[in-house]
Order: structure tokens, then C-alpha cells, then sequence
């Protein structure tokens, strides 16, 4: 992942508020500096004890802070050029960086599989083979529809560093919470999918078929081939979902808004405001040099003759004692009338 933008502090902002979002990951950055080190995975071994009422206790038990900076792992949310080669480098293998110089930005397709830019407030998936894994499943987006909804109604311009009714609905902890409670869920879900794979029965009556498929499939399966996913499988026990449930917090039948909601981001996917935008801007620059070209043409005839009038003009002042002044008129006309009938295309005559 690439952030770019024209201020240094509000890139590393950007990352350091990511990365808030994975309970404990702030704590547990001692090996994001370089892709050989990996002191965390090990010393970190399988929890013994669990205390529910300890909250602490509870995201040790569950295999947090997910360890996303291992080894082949980088984070560096200021990148200077000397680092490109370590980007680079066939030994990393996943990294999320930041930068405010125009070369990465003019070669983000090379460095990037997600680019995001801050000063825009755009993400742009580059991978094609991430595209299908980052889609939102149905309860996904219920989840995060009704997260923003939540923000949105409590937010205070005047200071958005509190909710605008000063409680804790739509706070940054409010955020910070529901997003643990998803991955305390995804994490119970792929425990327990993993053990109706294995013992082909389900032992929890209450959970109906696979939890797992809630999530986007296509994104399970990739983090199971993860460094990160294989730390997680080897320091927690395989019934974590005797102690979260296994289930998505938004999970449900589908209704109407899901529908709408469904859409709207198909609407988005094609680009479609984007396209017609770029298609009503070409035809506007077509039409207005047409009309300069036809005004170009029009403003020509139309000097020639006046030329040619001040020319007769002329002609007839020289010879008025021959020639009577209606004579003189009538000859006019004829040139006039003869120059602009041979002068000015059919299709343009005909329209005047």
C-alpha cells in the first residue's frame, strides 16, 4: 500500500490511524523497519489462561495485535527515494509506505497495489487480483454503512475531535471498538470453518453452516496463506469460538437497503459518472473549435467583402462624371450579391 500526498504529517497520520483500527498493533511495531526482522513471532507463544473480564487477557487468548509486519514485512510511513531498491527487493514481500514525492506518484502502478492518495481522499485497488478479494460481502457493508451513519450523525465541524453530542457513539474509541469486535468475529468465524473442515460436524447449534462465508470468501482464503495468518493459527487454540461467537455482527437476511446499497456500488464500479463526464468535456471541445473554424470562415467572407466594397467605393468616385450614380449603385449590388454567392459554401448560404 502506497500513501501519497503534499503533506508529510497528514500521510503519516493517515497510516498511523490504520493501523489503530488492529487492537494492539501500535504496541507490537518492533519489526515494521526492516523485512529480516522477525524477533516478534519468535517469542510469542500459546496463551495459557484467559480471563474474560480482563480485556487484555481476552485479545492475547484471540491471537492479537494480528502481526502484519513480520518478516518480509515493512512499514515506513515517510519514505525517502534510498529506499526504493528495499521496496523493491525480492525479499519483501509486503510493505505499507508513504511518500510526498511526484516520481512515486508517477510510478505508483510499479510500487502499488493500493494506492491511496491522501489530499484526493481516494483509494485506487491497482491489482487486479486484489480487486475480487477487497469486495465487500453483504453484512460487510451493512457493517460499515451503518459504522459511517453513526459517525456522519454525531459529527461537529466546529470540533471534529468529538462527537457533536459529546458521547462516546461516533468517537474515535467507538471506531477503534467496533472494529475489534469485527476481527474478534472473522477471527471465531475461520476457527470454527476450519473445524467443520476438518471433523466434517458442527458442534454449536446455534451457528448455522459455514460463519465464515459472511466474510469475502476470496478474502479468507488469501489471508490464510498469509506469514500473519500462520503466527495467528500457531499461538491460538483451535475453539476460539467457545469464547467469541462465530459470527458476522452484521449478519442477517438480505433486505431492501442491502439491495440498494449492492447497486450503488455497481453504479460506482463502472465509473460511470467518470465516463460520461470525460465523453460531455470531448464533445463540448469539439463543438466549440467547430465553431471557431466556421466563425474563422464566416469573419474571412465576410472582410473580403467589405474590401471589395470600399474598393467600388472608390472606383465610383473616380468615374462619376461617366457614370450616373444609380448605374453605379446597381453594379455594386451585382458584385456583392456575385462574391458571396461564390464565396460561401452551400450548406452555410442555404442555412442563411
Amino acid at each position: 500500500m502506497l500513501f501519497f500526498g503534499s503533506h508529510c504529517e497528514n500521510i503519516c497520520l493517515t497510516q498511523f490511524s490504520l493501523l489503530s483500527l488492529i487492537p494492539d498493533l501500535l504496541r507490537a511495531l518492533v519489526d515494521c523497519a526492516d523485512p529480516s526482522m522477525d524477533t516478534y513471532a519468535a517469542r510469542q507463544t500459546k496463551s495459557s489462561s484467559l480471563r474474560t473480564s480482563d480485556r487484555q487477557s481476552l485479545l492475547n487468548y484471540m491471537g492479537l495485535p494480528l502481526q502484519i509486519f513480520g518478516k518480509g514485512s515493512l512499514f515506513s510511513p515517510y519514505t525517502p527515494l534510498q529506499h526504493l531498491d528495499m521496496l523493491a527487493d525480492h525479499d519483501t514481500k509486503s510493505y505499507l509506505v508513504g511518500s510526498t514525492n511526484a516520481l512515486l506518484l508517477q510510478q505508483k502502478d510499479k510500487y502499488a497495489d493500493v494506492f491511496v492518495h491522501v489530499d484526493e481522499a481516494t483509494v485506487n485497488i491497482l491489482s487486479s487480483n486484489l480487486k475480487t478479494a477487497l469486495t465487500l460481502s453483504t453484512p460487510d457493508r451493512r457493517w460499515i454503512d451503518n459504522l459511517s451513519k453513526a459517525v456522519n450523525d454525531t459529527w461537529d465541524e466546529e470540533d471534529p475531535s468529538r462527537p457533536s453530542d459529546s458521547g462516546f457513539v461516533g468517537s474515535e474509541e467507538y471506531i477503534r471498538l467496533q472494529f475489534e469486535e469485527y476481527l474478534l468475529s472473522l477471527l471465531s468465524s475461520v476457527k470454527y470453518s476450519e473445524y467443520l473442515r476438518t471433523n466434517n460436524k458442527s458442534i454449536m447449534i446455534e451457528i448455522e453452516g459455514d460463519p465464515a462465508e459472511a466474510y469475502n470468501p476470496a478474502f479468507v482464503t488469501l489471508w490464510t496463506q498469509t506469514e500473519n495468518y500462520k503466527l495467528f493459527t500457531r499461538i491460538t487454540d483451535a475453539q476460539l469460538f467457545d469464547v467469541i461467537e462465530a459470527k458476522h455482527p452484521s449478519a442477517g437476511s438480505l433486505t431492501i437497503d442491502d439491495v440498494s446499497r449492492r447497486l450503488t456500488q455497481q453504479v460506482q464500479d463502472l465509473q460511470l459518472d467518470e465516463k460520461i463526464k470525460g465523453g460531455r468535456e470531448a464533445l463540448g471541445k469539439h463543438l466549440a473549435v467547430g465553431r471557431g473554424k466556421i466563425g474563422d470562415f464566416v469573419g474571412g467572407v465576410w472582410a473580403d467583402i467589405e474590401t471589395i466594397r470600399d474598393r467600388r467605393k472608390s472606383e465610383n468616385v473616380r468615374s462619376a462624371s461617366v457614370v450616373s450614380p444609380d448605374t453605379a449603385s446597381s453594379e455594386h449590388d451585382d458584385a456583392v450579391r456575385s462574391l458571396s454567392c461564390k464565396s460561401i459554401p452551400p450548406f452555410i448560404y442555404s442555412h442563411q
